[in-house]
């Protein structure tokens, strides 16, 4: 028992010595560097957390009082993580637009590695052939504005379903509640161009289940993470967030990779109107090198579904 404590201690000590060194020389490593590559003004913060606890309960109004202090560009350390802020129209065109390509990567964190499909969806994949393809693909097929015309008479037919569904609700004297009537209505719609199904054919536990998946999805992205700012602790997962986000992710993908697999066997059926995973399983390829994989598709469906179903809940 004293031998176990005594080892504890020694090995809680030897941890806090790694970091603390660590920490320090890196510091000096960024201070004998800076001389040639100067920071925009910002905060000091504090050690090994940074500028985290000057942020507060909202972050924004955080942000802009510093934006007045320290100008419309400044520079955060969040946590061991380095963060350039850009507060003005002006200074966010810069980084947009004129620079675009140095900043078109987003920074990799525990939702995108375990929600995403480790980042293999449109939001966090690096910018590359493989992300302009989805990304061509999506506009053409999906978000644009031919693509939009083509699929009208679905939102039409789904809006009929809503409102027949709403006046059996009335006819009977159930309540008709009408953000859960705007979900399955969506849903559907989505299903219709993506899949060439109605996603939910009625109400019931299954319709409920996959708005809660939406849900809890949405809310454990926007989690605060101590791992994504300290990333050399972050296979601790000291708050738990990443173990609820790996069952979250097989829910997801049980649900997805059966409607694939139900989609791939009625291919047939749907020669004369492709939709949009048609569309998407047929441009697979784009050279000998690069191809889109199944990852890649599911995690290009699970973005559509949850993000545009999470716009009516």
């Amino acid at each position: 028992m004293v031998l176990d404590i005594i080892l504890l201690r020694e090995a809680a000590a030897a941890a806090l010595l790694f970091f603390i060194t660590r920490f320090f020389i890196r510091s000096l490593i960024q201070k004998s560097c800076r001389w040639w590559q100067p920071l925009p003004p910002g905060p000091k913060g504090w050690p090994l957390i940074g500028a985290l606890p000057l942020l507060g309960t909202m972050p924004h109004v955080t942000l802009a009082k510093m934006a007045k202090k320290y100008g419309p560009v400044m520079y955060l350390k969040m946590g061991t993580c380095d963060m350039v802020v850009a507060s003005t129209p002006d200074a966010a065109r810069a980084f947009l637009k004129t620079l675009d390509l140095n900043f078109s990567n987003r920074p990799p964190n525990a939702g995108a590695t375990h929600l995403a499909y480790n980042a293999q969806d449109m939001v966090f994949a690096h910018y590359g052939p493989r992300w302009k393809l989805l990304r061509k693909l999506s506009n053409l097929h999906m978000l644009g504005g031919k693509a939009l015309q083509d699929w009208s008479q679905v939102r039409v037919v789904e809006l009929g379903h809503m409102l027949r569904a709403m006046c059996d609700s009335s006819r009977k004297g159930e309540p008709v509640v009408v953000p859960e009537m705007l979900t399955y209505a969506m849903a559907n719609m989505i299903g219709q161009v993506i899949l060439s199904r109605r996603v939910f054919v009625t109400k019931g536990s299954e319709s409920n289940e996959f708005k809660d998946m939406v849900v809890e999805l949405m809310t454990s992205a926007g989690f605060f993470n101590i791992g994504d700012f300290i990333p050399s602790i972050a296979w601790m997962d000291l708050q738990g967030i990443e173990r609820g986000m790996k069952k979250l992710h097989n829910k997801f993908d049980v649900v997805i990779t059966k409607m694939i697999k139900e989609h791939m066997a009625s291919t047939h059926e749907r020669k004369g109107k492709l939709d949009f995973l048609d569309v998407v399983m047929a441009n697979r390829e784009i050279s000998d090198s690069e191809k889109l994989t199944i990852t890649n598709i599911k995690a290009l469906l699970l973005v559509f579904l949850s993000l545009y179903l999470f716009l009516v809940l």
